[in-house]
């Protein structure tokens, strides 16, 4: 029988405290309630518990895998106002989509866990251990799917497990960085409420929020438990106008090494607009090639470009379209937890609960921005004639085409808003229990999310604005009439919509085996069925243009926004088993097996087409089916601990994974995906697509829908953990993990990057449209972003948990320092491809992987009152270069803008923030107050201009732009 030793009870009294531990407390597979050890000796017996990591119950002293425990108590010390910011503000996260990616970063109001700077898709994110309903995530954010955990409420929450190791052999497809697993309040006789409000120093990005919960029935006395949670929060949004470093958007001045630059990622889609054409001497031969010219009649007739957001350079007009946008979208949640359990007997219990969440997050950015094509005939010929042809004549030259393009923007309207709605629910019952020595459960999991993206906001109707055109009552080049565009807004147009559903059934059993010098070893085993279907529906207008026969007859679509696009209907079935064995080899050496098969069908899309338009330029929809290939691994995971002294425990673990490709990187269509992040020279010079100068190009976006060897592969890795935890003094506890992941045939759902395909034309050449007709009617370059599979990626770094208590004359001193170094991160992005890294550096991928995050705090209890002081650190990298004719330009002697120059990139220094917390605890009731960034320290300067959303000034990725701001929370137990 095994008791409870020193080390094992000091480090409980580590989880505690939250710190990453050789063993870990929690829900995951196995959801019986502990059995108790019965005792003949006086000592401290523990009961079993299961763990995040295992589908055993098993001693809390044992396990063999680095779990952090997040308690409700250090939930509530961190200040955080929801699961996001809880998750993302964790030294091992890296790579997560945060709020800001919404605006314009295609984040749609999704924000993501993401462990160890592996993309979001590789990190599992469980609800009470269950799998819930996915969100399809954008190629610049790794592509896949990823549980958006804006939609679980924290106030729900009774604590985090985070698994910062691989999981595949135990979960399946997607725990290959590891698991984040949020376990709901339950068992609740009593009842508490709460009510927090929050203020930045500076105006813009305030919070509040507001919840009760409370449970009624003891499952002991009464046999049954029902527990209700409700929780309300806001958040106000944050304009880049309101922060000094963001307010300056894409055009401001800076200095580098000694010497002064202009950083200029203005725009040439503007209101008053640009005219771009090709040209050649009039009377020319057939064979002689055109030049590309660009002109603002608006800037020629008046010597400027009529409002202080866009500006002159050289011919053109260029727009600031970084000074419009929000750095924090406003957001508001509703969400709610019912949750009952019904003990039938001494051995068996029922159990069912039901969460719902309602999200919504609006979230702005520049006014439309929309090349529209102009010829002589059908496209605004009466601005051809006003303006492109009297330049024709005026120089005597042609245009062979007839077309020209109007670098358009709609700024007296407004700013470009989408309302991303997001309705959650997850629904769970099962049955436990326990019999002729076996532990068992059952559960159905019915899971389901619903995400709208509505305008709010900047959008308009082209007929309508083409109507105006013609009338006279608008010109968009020069901006006369533009209040007219007000009639012409379709706000409360429902974009689209996306439903996503898991539905799973689970079950598991475990049993002592036989007795072993250690103790009694354990065996379980399990399985689960899955369905999962993936639905996208547009508005007609956001369906035209797109070239496939689902578009509509009319050509009308919302200006500024993604339109072109062809509906999604996808599903796929998969199953898996599983077996684990725990073996307690000696009393000091315990060692665990465990090892799944995993089986994921074909995918059937409801969508498929012909591969070749017709003679109408359409291509025709054909019956759904299956497509790409279908997916089957067997994974493992071997790992053991030792404890040689009552103060040291070793741990190791090595394993195996498998991701099979997301059904969005094989179903789909090709379709037009919006403008590059960049500006860019032509890649092939003389093309009828080429644009004049630096200029965006249009983006495709499609699937790999081939079957064998031409379809996506299934990833695999291997990944490894060895460590330990010592505590040599009393009070203290160090613990370090080194851990490493390569994963092989790794599915880069955004293809290769814009900036290696725009560098080096000639060798993707194959994933260029040249020309390519964009479905606002000109002529550009298309730059296709692919599912690959895309060689081998490598990631490894130390994660430490360090922590120290002691009682002085004053109070219990508490100390507490975690962190994560990474020490590799790189990918190739074709196989056998050159090796790339983000690791201290802006990668070819817009990502930077940093090389070390930590938090360091210290608290002091004395008696009612608790005081928290913590630092958080993230170390400098090496910002995004521009090569020539780009975005840096030299400073005049006269402080003028000068010529483009090439800039290696700047070193983005490190960024320290410090929060303070002070609670007084009452009794039945609590007071906290806090303030974060005490020292109102702003983000560093970065020149990043893709990766996020349209921030410029900073990387909204990875800091916040609120700046020193004040909290105040009152909770009441009842």
């Amino acid at each position: 029988m095994m008791q409870e030793t020193v080390l094992c009870r000091s480090l409980r009294q580590v989880f505690a405290g939250g710190a990453y531990a050789c063993c870990a407390l929690g829900v995951l597979a196995l959801t019986a309630p502990a059995r108790a050890q019965e005792a003949a000796t006086g000592n401290q017996i523990m009961p079993r518990v299961e763990i995040t990591g295992s589908s055993i119950k098993r001693i809390a002293r044992e396990g063999a895998l680095p779990v952090q425990v997040l308690t409700a108590a250090e939930i509530k010390q961190s200040g955080a106002t929801s699961a996001t910011e809880l998750i993302q503000m964790q030294p091992s996260m890296q790579g997560f989509v945060p709020s800001s990616s919404s605006v314009n970063g295609g984040g749609a109001g999704v924000t993501t866990a993401a462990l160890h700077s592996l993309p979001s898709k590789y990190t599992l994110v469980l609800l009470d251990g269950q799998r819930m309903a996915p969100s399809a995530l954008g190629s610049s954010q790794g592509g896949g799917y990823a549980v958006n955990i804006e939609s679980i409420p924290l106030e729900a929450v009774e604590r985090v497990e985070i698994l910062a190791d691989g999981a595949s052999a135990l979960y399946g497809s997607d725990a290959i960085a590891g698991v984040v697993n949020f376990i709901l309040k339950k068992d609740l006789t009593k009842g508490e409420m709460y009510a927090t409000y929050g203020q930045p120093k500076k105006n813009g990005g305030s919070w509040s929020s507001a919840g009760i919960t409370k449970g009624w029935g003891d499952l002991e006395k009464d046999r049954w438990n029902i527990l209700a949670s409700y929780s309300h929060e806001e958040e106000e949004r944050l304009t880049a106008l309101q922060r000094d470093f963001s307010a300056r958007g894409a055009f401001f001045r800076f200095g580098s090494g000694g010497r002064q630059y202009y950083f200029d990622q203005r725009t040439g889609n503007t209101e008053p607009a640009n005219i771009t054409f090709n040209v050649r001497p009039r009377g020319s031969a057939d064979t002689v090639e055109t030049s590309g010219v660009a002109i603002n009649p608006y800037l020629t007739a008046n010597g400027n470009c009529g409002s202080p957001l866009a500006g002159p350079q050289g011919t053109q007009c260029r727009f600031n379209y970084g000074a419009t946008v929000e750095d924090i979208p406003g957001s508001h949640r509703d969400s709610g937890l019912l949750k009952g359990t019904l003990k039938l007997n001494d051995t068996t219990s029922l159990w069912g609960e039901l969460v719902l969440s309602s999200y919504s997050m609006t979230a702005q950015f520049a006014p439309s921005a929309q090349p529209m094509g102009v010829n002589t005939t059908d496209r605004f010929p009466q601005l051809y004639a006003r303006y492109v042809q009297p330049y024709l004549d005026a120089n005597n030259l042609e245009n062979p085409s007839g077309e020209a393009t109007l670098g358009y923007r709609s700024v007296l309207i407004g700013g470009r808003a989408d309302e991303y709605t997001t309705e959650a629910r997850h629904f769970a019952a099962g049955i436990d229990g326990n019999n002729f020595g076996w532990s068992w459960n059952a559960s159905l999991i019915l899971s389901k999310t619903k995400l709208k993206d509505i305008a709010a906001g900047g959008y308009s109707d082209y007929d309508k604005l083409a109507a105006l055109v013609a009338s006279g009552a608008y010109d968009p080049v020069t901006g006369v009439g533009a209040d007219q565009l007000r009639g012409a807004l379709v706000n409360g147009t429902v974009f689209s919509t996306t439903d996503s559903k898991l539905n799973t059934l689970h079950a598991a059993a475990q049993h002592d085996m036989v007795g072993l010098p250690g103790g009694m070893s354990i065996v379980s085993l399990g399985g689960d069925y899955s369905k999962t279907r993936y639905q996208t529906a547009y508005h007609p207008t956001i369906l035209s243009g797109s070239g496939y026969s689902t578009q509509p007859a009319s050509s009308n679509y919302p200006v500024g926004g993604s339109y072109g696009q062809v509906p999604f209907d996808a599903k796929r079935d998969n199953w898996g088993v599983f077996t684990e064995m725990l073996l307690p080899v000696t009393k000091t050496l315990e060692a665990t097996l465990a090892g799944r098969y995993d089986s994921y069908g074909k995918t059937d899309s409801g969508y498929i087409f012909e591969r070749l338009a017709d003679a109408s330029g359409v291509r025709q929809r054909l019956p759904g089916g299956e497509i790409g290939n279908d997916f089957s691994s067997a994974t493992y995971k071997l790992s053991a601990r030792w404890t040689p002294l009552d103060a040291v425990l070793l741990r190791a673990s090595y394993g195996t994974g498998f991701k099979a490709p997301n059904i969005n990187d094989i179903a789909g269509s090709p379709t037009f995906f919006g403008s590059t992040a960049g500006s860019y020279a032509c890649p092939f010079p003389g093309s009828r697509g080429c644009q004049v100068g630096q200029a965006q190009y249009d983006l495709l976006t499609g699937p790999n829908g081939a079957s064998g060897d031409d379809g996506l592969q299934p990833e695999k890795s291997k990944q490894w953990t060895i460590g330990g935890r010592v505590e040599p003094l009393a009070g203290l506890s160090l613990g370090l993990d080194l851990w490493n992941v390569r994963i092989r045939n790794q599915v880069l759902s955004a293809g290769v990057p814009e900036q290696v395909g725009f560098a080096n034309p000639q060798a993707y050449q194959r994933l260029f449209v040249n020309p390519y007709p964009d479905p606002a009617g000109y002529t550009t370059i298309g730059y296709i972003l692919a599912p690959i599979n895309g060689g081998v990626a490598n990631y490894r770094g130390v994660d430490w948990d360090f922590s120290y208590r002691y009682k002085t004359r004053i109070g219990d001193l508490r100390a507490g320092w975690t962190g994560t170094y990474m020490l590799k991160q790189d990918y190739t992005t074709t196989a056998g491809g050159e090796v790339q890294s983000d690791l201290g550096r802006f990668g070819p991928d817009n990502a930077v992987v940093f090389r070390v995050q930590s938090h360091l705090n210290l608290s002091l209890v004395t008696g009612k009152l608790t005081n928290t002081l913590t630092a958080n650190y993230r170390s400098g990298y090496h910002d995004q270069a521009y090569p020539l004719d780009t975005a840096i330009f030299a400073v005049n002697p006269d402080g003028g803008i000068g010529d483009s120059v090439a800039f290696d990139g700047l070193r983005t220094a490190s960024y320290t923030t410090f929060d303070w917390q002070g609670k007084y605890d009452f009794g039945a009731f609590a007071l906290t107050a806090g303030i974060k960034n005490l020292f109102d320290r702003d983000p560093p300067l970065t020149l990043q201009n893709a990766g996020g959303g349209n921030q410029l000034g900073y990387d909204a990725r990875y800091s916040d732009p609120r700046g020193r701001s004040f909290y105040i929370t009152g909770n009441y137990r009842f």
